[in-house]
């Protein structure tokens, strides 16, 4: 753009710019205008406006510019011109890189399905601890998906407290439901024996086999690679994992582990080294030689058939892992112990769901360390 003959004021084609020091720093404001004499003479005469505005002590960048990036950064209340849409949007796009593949794709739903459709058009100073009550009291979600939208929205107004936007989040203000956690249902020995028995031997057999008595999350399992197995010291190392189809991480800290192998995992492994397996992973699809696509394909195409065939009721895969701790806890090994198998981080989540397999004589002291009673 060209100078004109009005100081500050610059003109292009079709638009004019206006510029002006505000806060020690200097503003530029895009006017989408054509430059004629008499459109030059009336932006003169507002920028004359802005800078007694500025002088004087009065200006708001809201008032003068309301669609300009810069009113919301010179704002003294931004809370008052931010929507809940934005301030999740700022939270998210500020935080996901942290969290694991699968973290994501979670919160990316809860937002996208509960949080801004409810919540959205909101301005952040408006928003109180009883609009989420009232939500929370309709809501025709379980108490767990009410909890997790909670926890997002706990998280992202955080982030404005931290920065200063707000001085407290409200959230804070509001009690979570109580819900009462579904108890796990393993499938028992017999139950087991019939599931294998109804999957095609090779790859498909193996691959639950092998869920059954380590008690891998699917994802761990399918990402597992041979150069994570040490068949001598009957080891397996959990690294990673493929969740929707996308290697990724473990998902917490705690899941990266050392897994100890059974005398039946280790059978298995040891079965699949002598396919002559030439790929860097264990657990390969049956049709392409390939690593499992992600963890619908074996569940679709071998477990859903070999339960009805077994007739044995349904059950996601994931409940090989409930039947593995069940098994372990039975037997009489340290809750830690299994824990550490499982990849918790501690021993609350053994004691939560799977406390009714817990061999009696086993007490817990706190900060996760166990001791034995003694035996009367």
């Amino acid at each position: 753009m060209k100078a004109t003959q009005y100081t500050g004021i610059y003109a292009g084609k079709n638009a004019v710019r206006m510029e002006f020091i505000y806060r020690h720093q200097r503003c530029r404001e895009t006017i989408h205008v054509r430059p004629t004499d008499s459109n030059l003479r009336r932006l003169r005469d507002h920028l004359e406006e802005v800078r007694m505005a500025i002088k004087i002590g009065k200006f708001d960048y809201f008032e003068y510019f309301p669609e300009s990036k810069n009113a919301f950064q010179f704002s003294d209340n931004k809370a008052a011109h931010m929507t809940i849409e934005q301030m999740m949007t700022g939270w998210y796009e500020q935080s996901y890189k942290n969290w694991a593949f699968s973290t994501e794709k979670a919160n990316r739903g809860r937002m996208d399905n509960h949080v801004i459709p409810n919540f959205g058009k909101i301005i952040v100073e408006d928003f109180t601890p009883s609009r989420f009550r009232e939500w929370q009291r309709t809501a025709t979600v379980s108490a767990k998906t009410v909890n997790e939208v909670h926890s997002l929205l706990s998280q992202a107004f955080d982030f404005l407290v931290y920065d200063d936007i707000i001085d407290q989040n409200p959230m804070k203000r509001v009690r979570r439901l109580k819900h009462q956690t579904k108890e796990v249902r393993p499938f028992v020995p017999e139950e087991r024996e019939k599931i294998l028995a109804a999957l095609s031997e090779g790859y498909a057999r193996d691959f639950y086999e092998f869920a059954f008595w380590t008690g891998l999350r699917t994802g761990e399992q399918i990402g597992l690679r041979w150069e994570n197995v040490d068949l001598e010291r009957k080891v397996i190392f959990i690294r990673e994992s493929v969740v929707k189809g996308r290697k990724a991480g473990t998902k917490t800290q705690g899941s990266n582990r050392t897994h100890e192998l059974s005398k039946q995992a280790l059978q298995v492994l040891n079965r699949i080294k002598d396919y002559g397996n030439d790929s860097e992973y264990v657990f390969l699809d049956p049709r392409t030689h390939e690593r499992w696509k992600c963890e619908g394909v074996p569940r679709e195409r071998f477990w859903t058939k070999a339960l009805s065939k077994a007739s044995v009721r349904y059950s996601k895969p994931y409940s090989c892992r409930h039947t593995y701790a069940s098994i372990m806890l039975s037997q009489g090994e340290n809750p830690m112990w299994v824990a550490h198998q499982l990849g918790h981080k501690d021993w609350g989540m053994i004691r939560k769901v799977y406390g009714r397999w817990i061999k009696k004589g086993i007490d817990f002291i706190g900060d996760g360390v166990i001791r034995e009673l003694p035996k009367s």
